[in-house]
């Protein structure tokens, strides 16, 4: 695989299969792209996005100028990222500059609409309205203006939208669940040498040395977690997250202070997040309690500061860490019961968190690698809720996970409140933690 959020398909790829399949039908597969096709548009199979963006550029002349040697990868994920290398794509796969049509506007709607016999305006099909919004491009939409009346991809006016996921939409999903498996998987053969007063910068490339990679294991078999036990499993879940980052295309290619500026960013409601969804799916009896990836659990009796001392800062420092583990029971996991968020759901759930272009820190350009790997995400994600529950019960799921992120920052924060507490007593706390879990580091 060229980057993990753009799989390659073996030898296949839309120039060597030309616009007819094996079986001499129509391709359904955009010959410039990969997406899904609509139909045949100037001269080849292509889909609405990359049919739109063809006629705007050809009709405004604009002359566009590669910033990456004109060696851009245009698929779905990447098309928009470099304009001029997608436009010179649609010329390589045979796109016809003047086969687009003089009397149609801007927006591709015919200036001067054809009459029927009886001199009434004809209708265009809603597919050609709405083909160049990118959110409808996953959905089987066809055009039935610019397809011929015998292609298998014209379709009546009257006939249902079937919306489905497409072929790259699943593959996301599937790639993103390799990698899941991947990362959990990691183990270290032998004990690491684990520092500390680790150098973060050395850390995200290197994270053995913040905890050692043990098997992680979320079954409450060992039984409850002390203070410090608390303290290795936060380590073990950085160094998760650390891999993770360092596995997920396009964010694993970034330079190492980018790679950073996103840690410092995610790693508290990342660790939230995936810590919640292990409590729920390992199936773990206690449904009160929080599961560690070390085989310990935290339930909501036990104490953690005061058990074997009564002074008033181990006092205030019990009543915070009680605070925030109720938080997280009681606005995460409780979600995650209610909602029943699958592994697929979660996968592309953690990837949305990851791939975050806002973070203070990156370049325009990582920034633009970003926001369309976490758009082509976002797209997956929602064409399997579809697929799986319908459009009005997608739409809903699809909100409904999103606010998931919200509610991890929240509890980030409050966690983040528990070391400003333990700054504010004077109570000596990990390094590490302090380091990537403080509010103001985040």
């Amino acid at each position: 695989m060229e980057t993990l959020l753009k799989p390659e398909f073996g030898n296949y790829s839309p120039n060597s299969i030309g616009d007819h399949g094996s079986d001499g039908e129509e391709s359904t597969i955009c010959t410039v792209c990969c997406d899904e096709a609509s139909g045949r548009h100037y001269g080849v199979v292509a889909c609405f996005g990359c049919k739109g963006f063809f006629r705007r550029t050809v009709r405004a002349g604009k002359n566009y100028i590669c910033r990456y040697n004109k060696k851009c990868r245009i698929d779905k994920a990447g098309r928009n990222v470099c304009r001029s290398c997608r436009f010179q794509k649609c010329l390589e796969v045979g796109m016809e500059p003047d086969a687009i049509r003089p009397d149609r506007d801007k927006t591709g709607r015919q200036k001067n609409p054809r009459r029927n016999a009886d001199g009434s305006i004809k209708k265009n099909s809603n597919a050609s309205i709405l083909g160049d919004l990118p959110c409808l491009t996953k959905f089987s939409l066809k055009d039935d203006s610019d397809s011929s009346s015998n292609s298998p991809s014209s379709r009546s006016n009257s006939a249902p939208l079937e919306p489905r996921p497409t072929f790259l939409d699943e593959s996301v999903l599937t790639t993103l669940s390799e990698i899941e498996n991947i990362v959990i998987q990691l183990q270290d053969n032998v004990e690491s040498d684990i520092q500390n007063l680790p150098h973060m910068g050395e850390a995200i490339v290197k994270p053995s040395i913040i905890a050692t990679r043990a098997l992680m294991n979320f079954n409450g078999a060992k039984g409850d977690a002390d203070a410090e036990c608390v303290s290795a499993n936060l380590r073990r879940l950085i160094v998760f997250t650390f891999d993770y980052i360092n596995t997920l295309r396009p964010v694993a290619d970034l330079h190492p202070l980018e790679k950073l500026a996103i840690a410092r960013s995610v790693v508290a409601p990342f660790c939230i997040m995936f810590c919640g969804h292990q409590s729920v799916a390992g199936g773990g009896p206690e449904v009160d309690s929080i599961y560690l990836p070390t085989g310990h659990k935290l339930p909501p009796s036990q104490l953690l500061f005061t058990k074997d001392s009564d002074q008033k800062k181990h006092i205030l420092l019990e009543n915070k860490a009680d605070y925030v583990r109720r938080n997280m029971s009681e606005t995460i996991i409780s979600q995650f019961r209610r909602l029943q968020v699958t592994k697929t759901e979660m996968v592309a759930l953690k990837a949305i968190m990851v791939l975050d272009p806002n973070v203070k820190g990156l370049s325009e350009a990582s920034y633009d690698l970003l926001a369309v790997a976490r758009e082509s995400v976002q797209s997956a994600l929602y064409s399997h809720l579809i697929a799986n529950h319908g459009n009005a019960e997608a739409t809903s799921r699809f909100a409904q996970l999103l606010l998931m992120i919200a509610s991890a920052t929240r509890v980030a924060y409050s966690l983040s409140s528990f070391f400003q507490l333990s700054r504010d007593v004077n109570f000596d706390i990990d390094y590490v933690l302090d380091e990537l879990l403080f509010l103001d580091r985040m």
